[in-house]
């Protein structure tokens, strides 16, 4: 064959040239060409010149039928659902950005409240979005750093319930994939000039703004 239909036999004929001549698609002029190179080729050529005629009538003696309706509409439906499924895979988790609700530091003081573990510098803060709430133990490892406890409450039931963390700030970023079944995930040591966590379980993401330094700032 030529470089333009695939490689093929030495004298230039490409597969695709025989075929069309095979099936009488090509002009008077082509036409003629073609038959003389063929009554000049070798036996390849020939060979699948013969090839091409048999399949061609085997092909006619064998007539494809159209499928029954019922057979095209499921093939019509898997293509929509296929088609559904790949622009989903394609698609980012959607983003929550989350209110805050409850800070300890602030609203325990504004009813004249101590926190019930106040004494190991323990914060509680809880935060919500139409999809779920997120809620964060915080506590002060050192002048600089904190660990985070967080724990993803579900609005749904059935959606992915373990979660990955990552808390970003001018600290950092820091990690966790150890989230577990119930939707806890915990940051061992966290920088607390970081201000933004990020909660995802691949379908969703949580995104909140934070404040981990308190008065350490």
């Amino acid at each position: 064959m030529t470089a333009d239909d695939g490689g093929g036999p030495a004298d230039g004929l490409g597969f695709a040239t025989l075929l069309d001549w095979v099936e009488g698609r090509l002009d008077a002029e082509a036409d003629a060409r073609v038959a003389a190179a063929v009554a000049a080729g070798d036996a390849r050529v020939r060979r699948t010149v013969e090839w091409l005629r048999g399949f061609l009538g085997t092909a006619q003696a064998l007539p494809l039928h159209p499928p029954p309706p019922i057979v095209g509409q499921h093939l019509r439906q898997y293509f929509a659902r296929w088609s559904s499924a790949r622009a989903t895979l394609h698609q980012p988790p959607a983003e929550h950005t989350a209110s805050l609700l409850f800070d300890s530091r602030r609203d325990l003081a504004l009813v004249g409240l101590r926190a019930a573990d106040d004494s190991d510098d323990t914060v509680h803060l809880a935060f919500s979005t139409p999809v779920a709430d997120l809620v964060l133990d915080v506590r002060r490892l050192d002048a600089a750093t904190v660990s985070v406890d967080g724990q993803v409450l579900l609005a749904e039931p059935g959606a992915a319930p373990i979660f990955e963390a990552s808390a970003h700030g001018a600290g950092g970023t820091v990690r966790a994939v150890d989230g577990d079944e119930l939707g806890r995930f915990r940051l061992p040591r966290v920088p607390d000039r970081v201000t933004e966590l990020r909660a995802g379980n691949g379908e969703i993401v949580i995104v909140a703004t934070v404040d981990l330094a308190g008065e350490q700032r």
